[in-house]
């Protein structure tokens, strides 16, 4: 009997070695299933693309251009061509069922990225940011920079998209963070993370409420438009002037960087992509093996001010000159 269990686990031994071998005697290939390409879906891209690099990995890239049929037809093909793994930042889970359905039965392993899918059958692992916690730390500084304000203190709230968990979360923490205020009354507008439709709310809020003493952008690359309204109002004025708007934001592209670095907004908090990127690629190659893995994954972000983002600039996924 116990010569018949040592020879049973030696056989298990060997199949699994078998396996892991088998996984990498072919090149590993994942699938990368994008919604639409934007500056911040351009950058958490490249660094999946670099983590896959790092382990040899192959990408397939295939983007929908914020067509959800077309994304549905894109998972569909890259189960035809067998890849080992998918990432997919869905346009619409309820049209992508479907193509995620038989990627499981395929025995592909899915993880969705940047945005959550309601339904936690249909993928294996989620990874992205920690929208409430960026939305917070995004609140806690202009809370910090309004604490000796007294009598009614109106707060602009620039929210990004109603339908998208990301810009839900971060309104969540970033009305979280101000409660430590009970003289702040928050006002807030939905813009569809478009920035044109930002430029409008900013005037519309100014104009019925010229004692705005701070605007929150869910998004960093609303803040132009911001300055654009406080600069034709004459309020366009530097950090540690008296008259100072207090402007904070999330994200870490290029826009936020240079007006925090001028002084324009008083800080933002920064994505962590890189991070992002290596545990999604980190993931797929756990659930590659067969290796079990927790299913959420959530990545906060950094916050610098307009004292510090200069020094900090390596660390702003879209700083540039």
């Amino acid at each position: 009997m116990k010569l018949f269990k040592k020879f049973k686990s030696c056989c298990l031994l060997l199949s699994i070695s078998l396996f892991t071998l088998t996984a990498y005697a072919k090149e590993v290939r994942v699938g990368l299933a994008v919604d639409q390409l934007f500056e911040s879906r351009v950058a958490e891209n490249n660094a999946i693309k670099a983590a896959a690099k790092k382990r040899g990995f192959q990408i397939i890239e295939v983007v929908a251009d914020g067509d959800a049929q077309t994304q549905n037809a894109q998972i569909q093909s890259l189960i035809s061509q067998r890849v080992d793994a998918i990432l997919v930042c869905a346009v619409d889970q309820n049209t992508i069922n479907g193509a995620l359905m038989r990627a499981q039965r395929a025995g592909i392993p899915v993880i969705a990225y940047d945005r959550k899918l309601p339904n936690e059958r249909f993928y294996q692992a989620y990874v992205g940011p920690d929208s409430v916690q960026d939305g917070f730390m995004a609140g806690q500084h202009m809370a910090k920079k309004l604490k000796n304000e007294t009598g009614q203190v109106l707060v602009l709230e620039l929210l990004g998209a109603l339908n998208d968990q990301n810009g839900i979360d971060r309104s969540k923490g970033f009305k979280e963070a101000l409660k430590v205020l009970p003289n702040v009354k928050i006002i807030s507008v939905p813009t569809d993370w478009d920035s044109a439709k930002a430029l409008s709310a900013t005037q519309n809020a100014f104009q019925a409420n010229p004692s705005i003493k701070a605007v929150f952008a869910a998004t960093d690359t609303q803040i132009p438009s911001i300055e654009t309204v406080l600069i034709g109002l004459d309020k366009a004025h530097p950090v540690g002037h008296p008259e100072h708007i207090v402007i904070t934001g999330v994200n870490g592209s290029n826009d936020g960087y240079q007006a925090t670095k001028k002084g324009f907004a008083d800080g933002i908090v920064v994505m962590n992509l890189d991070e992002i990127g290596e545990r999604s690629i980190s993931l797929a190659e756990k659930l590659i093996k067969r290796q079990k893995v927790s299913k959420n994954h959530v990545v906060a972000g950094d916050f610098y001010s307009s004292e510090n983002i200069a020094d900090n600039k390596s660390k702003i996924w879209g700083a540039s000159e």
